[in-house]
């Protein structure tokens, strides 16, 4: 599951609780107490909450469904029969998760001889079967349940990655959207399997399985494992029988229905051999698969070379599906991703998903091949998938992109922190298992494997990695299991790594100063950590310092332990730069005091992105020549992202040397390869310059480029400086479907636009999803703002619809939202009307036609208002899904 994809809107972040599971033993989820806390006065001792692995009674050996569809109703119509044997006791019953079924049957055997019909309790969310005689370890049974799933009765909640949990997904059902494909998909992860088929829904349970889909003959299906047949029925129907020998854990069981076109790829393995790679998308993007998906083998060989580990699968698919309820999902052998990654050529040009698709891959290692035993230790599945966008940036990329993106995963950490509280990284005592999909174990722990690769080096981390792959491959396991891997390839013990950073929550937050005495030739470093240490820990950290004299460097280590740390080195002269973290590694909160001239030496000579990107933060204001020469400098720089973020740090530049900065600009914007950097380069030329004879042929030339992103620049450049004519060109784009120009038309229209330019709103915002749908919506509700009140009335319909639709819950959100700004709008109309009454009463120019006229306009807001007012409570009282409850404007 990818952490991209974590929804994070301009609103804070809680998580909900959602039913016990009844697993595999009487009291479900177990709530274990470990350590007696200090009781109170008179109150009774209490112990705090433990969520353990699943206890495991039966041991699930295979798993054989056949299915067929109601796709009038959102039904499954199955047939599942489970292979078991006794885990470690003798048994006499079988517990199985088995969410809003309908269950027909249940009978001892597997369907091949005479059948047995068993004694069972439903629930409604546990199927509880009573076996005909006891059995023991080693000793196999099967069962067999005839049931119908309906996964529109399910009640459970879904996370910050998993926006919905109802397991199955009917998409356009009934195909009342012509423009939607028709379309059903599954979503495990974490216990939403067992709403399309009895299973022990547990992460440490693994099973090998087998799956008959019966459909139209039209449609495409997809499942785990191979192929291996496909039969032809006599009602026009066709039956796929997909298998895989291996075992995994049910939450990656999958299945995906609908009329897609397979492009066909491959992977060569080290014996020669060929394994099938295959894309499954819409006939539309079917041209462009290759070029979305084309590094997919690369990655593969990568990953196998680096880990030391060959991909373990039989076959790798990826799947685009539409209105997916995550960023994409690592099922094994087959990858589900949402229909953001749909691009054509030419969209590729400005951003790809490589980074996504390199996170699921490489679950196939971690996660799928070995699984967190339970959902405390999820971050052994993420961190490491995390982790595999910074290991495929820095072989693709470089490391320079590697680093820019690391940044990102960390700022992403602190936000999640800050929204939703610092949590340890395996925790035991979450209110919720979808507590864990969050920024601590998808980015703090990518941050957190990349210091241990630092401080370890690259051949000892992937010996280590390699070992543990190898000797836990097709088993569940915890975070001891790893440290202990790391610590058999290091020779050292790692306590002190593991307790700090996955053991513990927090992070290191630190003052860095420094001081030189030209008597002692001394250079003194002082590195204090300033956490809070009632709730987080004393930090030991291994930390280099480049010391930069005359043009030379040396890298000292040093260990911070203490809360108070001083290292003195020998300089003959005082260091030019003292470089603190030189490999920009640590995760941690710094305030680095040190003058402007060891910033300036930093940005012009320190190698990494970090170095330039703190660099520029401390002198992108500075009006010292210097600091000036260094920005400029750095426009030249190799890296696309050090000279965007020169570009950004202009401001006192382009003060004091405007002319120089514009020519400099225009003619960087002549040979400049990156599109990111010449759609920057125009928005900074349009939004500081006035010289339209000059820049007028700058935004026209931009409009005929390649890449969309210089397009929609150059578009919203030229409308803000043409009036009219802009918005005349504004116009000449509405059809394009990229969504970066139609979300620059949005935002020309909502500044400049007239009543005329409304139907551009009504008629395309439908064909947004995700992100794009909720930024174009608030382009118009900025439009609507700026327009008379009939027409701003006209966006209530708008968005009470999108409220009414069965989209993704965020983007329903904005629907109540946006319609709750129109109600406090036309509220602050009567109110504006009201004092513009006043005043022209006050002064004696209000006539009696212009009295009854805005009289009427100010009746006409207050009847909006009231409209609205009546429609959100009417909506409100009938919203179920908790998330919008939870962000629902008062």
């Amino acid at each position: 599951m990818n952490s991209k994809f974590l929804v994070v809107i301009a609103i804070g972040w809680s998580m909900f609780s959602c039913n016990p599971r009844k697993g595999s033993v009487d009291s479900g989820d177990v709530k274990v107490d470990v350590t007696t806390t200090e009781p109170e006065k008179n109150e009774p001792a209490v112990q705090p909450v433990y969520n353990p692995s699943e206890t495991r009674v039966n041991d699930l050996l295979h798993t054989k469904l056949k299915v067929s569809f109601d796709w009038a109703n959102r039904q499954l119509i199955g047939v599942a029969t489970l292979t078991l044997t006794p885990y470690a006791r003798p048994v006499d019953s079988l517990i199985l998760d088995a969410k809003a079924m309908d269950i027909n049957s249940v009978t001892l055997g597997d369907g091949t001889s005479k059948m047995k019909d068993l004694d069972y309790k439903y629930d409604g969310w546990s199927l509880r079967i009573k076996l005909p005689k006891q059995y023991v370890r080693g000793e196999e049974y099967s069962v067999t349940i005839r049931y119908i799933a309906n996964p529109e009765e399910v009640e459970q909640q879904g996370s910050a990655a998993i926006v919905e949990a109802k397991g199955l997904y009917f998409i356009n059902h009934d195909g009342s959207n012509p423009k939607k494909h028709m379309e059903i998909w599954t979503q495990g992860e974490t216990e939403s399997s067992s709403t399309w088929f009895p299973t022990i829904d547990s992460p440490n349970e693994k099973t090998t399985e087998e799956i008959y889909i019966t459909v139209k003959d039209k449609y495409t299906t997809l499942s785990n494992g191979l192929l291996m047949d496909s039969k032809q029925n006599n009602d026009g129907t066709r039956t796929d029988h997909w298998k895989l020998d291996q075992p995994h854990a049910p939450y990656l069981f999958m299945m995906a229905v609908g009329e897609f076109e397979v492009v066909k790829d491959e992977w060569t393995r080290s014996d020669s051999s060929t394994m099938e790679v295959n894309y499954y998308v819409e006939e539309k993007y079917a041209p462009y698969a290759k070029d979305i998906f084309g590094k997919t083998p690369k990655m593969i060989g990568y990953f196998s070379d680096l880990l030391g580990v060959e991909y373990p699968w039989p076959k790798y698919s990826q799947i685009v599906v539409r209105d997916y309820v995550s960023g994409a999902m690592e099922n094994t052998t087959a990858t589900i991703h949402g229909d953001f990654l749909y691009k054509t050529k030419r969209e590729l040009i400005d951003d790809n998903n490589e980074s996504i698709i390199a996170h699921e891959l490489f679950h196939h290692w971690f996660g799928d091949l070995v699984t967190c035993e339970s959902w405390a230790n999820l971050p052994l599945n993420e961190s490491f998938a995390n982790y595999s966008q910074y290991l495929w940036d820095e072989y693709e990329y470089g490391r320079m992109e590697a680093d820019m993106n690391a940044y990102e995963e960390m700022d992403g950490y602190f936000l999640s922190a800050q929204q939703g509280g610092h949590v340890d990284m395996i925790r035991f005592d979450y209110e919720s298992k979808e507590d864990m999909f969050d920024g601590h174990s998808y980015n703090k722990g990518g941050r957190i494997l990349h210091m241990l690769r630092t401080y370890l080096g690259d051949e000892i981390f992937f010996r280590a990695l390699k070992n543990y792959l190898q000797e836990n491959a097709y088993t569940s396991t915890e975070i001891h299991e790893l440290r202990m891997q790391f610590e058999k390839a290091s020779g050292e013990d790692l306590n002190w790594f593991f307790n700090q950073w996955f053991l513990a929550s927090g992070h290191p937050v630190v003052s860095i100063n420094q001081s030189y005495d030209e008597i002692s030739q001394e250079l003194v470093v002082s590195i204090s950590q300033k956490q809070d240490l009632e709730e987080w820990p004393l930090y030991q950290l291994p930390i280099d310092i480049d010391i930069y004299i005359n043009g030379k460097v040396r890298r000292e280590r040093v260990w911070v332990k203490d809360e108070i740390n001083e290292f003195s080195f020998k300089a003959d002269r005082a260091p030019d730069l003292v470089n603190v973290d030189a490999t920009k590694t640590t995760l941690w909160k710094k305030t680095d005091i040190k003058d402007t001239e060891q910033w300036i030496y930093q940005l012009n000579n320190a190698p990494l992105w970090l170095d330039k990107k703190e660099a520029f933060d401390k002198i992108e204001k500075s009006n010292n020549p210097d600091a000036m020469d260094a920005v400029m400098k750095s426009l030249n720089h190799d890296f696309y992202d050090v000279r965007l973020m020169a570009i950004n740090s202009l401001d006192a530049t382009l003060k004091n040397r405007p002319e120089e900065v514009k020519k400099a600009l225009i003619s960087m914007l002549a040979k400049e390869k990156h599109p990111a950097v010449r759609a920057e380069i125009i928005e900074f030329l349009g939004k500081n310059y006035q010289d339209l004879s000059q820049l007028n042929p700058i935004f026209e030339k931009g409009l005929k480029d390649e890449s969309l992103q210089v397009v929609a620049a150059s578009l919203k450049a030229y409308a803000k400086h043409n009036g009219e004519k802009g918005l005349a060109k504004a116009k000449t784009y509405e059809s394009e479907e990229s969504a970066k120009v139609q979300l620059a038309v949005a935002d020309i229209y909502a500044n400049y636009g007239t009543p005329a330019e409304k139907d551009f709103f009504t008629q395309n915002y439908g064909e947004m999803s995700g992100f794009n749908k909720f930024t174009f919506l608030s382009h118009y509700f900025t439009f609507l703002k700026n327009q008379d009140d009939k027409t701003t009335a006209e966006g209530i319909k708008v968005f009470v619809n999108v409220i009414e639709s069965d989209g993704l819950w965020y983007e329903r959100l904005a629907g109540y939202q946006l319609l709750n700004g129109l109600q406090g709008h036309f509220e602050k109309r009567a109110n504006q009307i009201d004092n513009e009454m006043a005043s022209l009463e006050k002064d004696g120019s209000l006539s009696e036609t212009d009295k009854i006229e805005l009289d009427k306009a100010k009746q006409f807001c207050l009847s909006q208002k009231s409209q609205i007012s009546g429609k959100l409570e009417t909506l409100k009282s009938k919203e179920k899904d908790p998330n919008i409850l939870q962000y629902m404007p008062k």
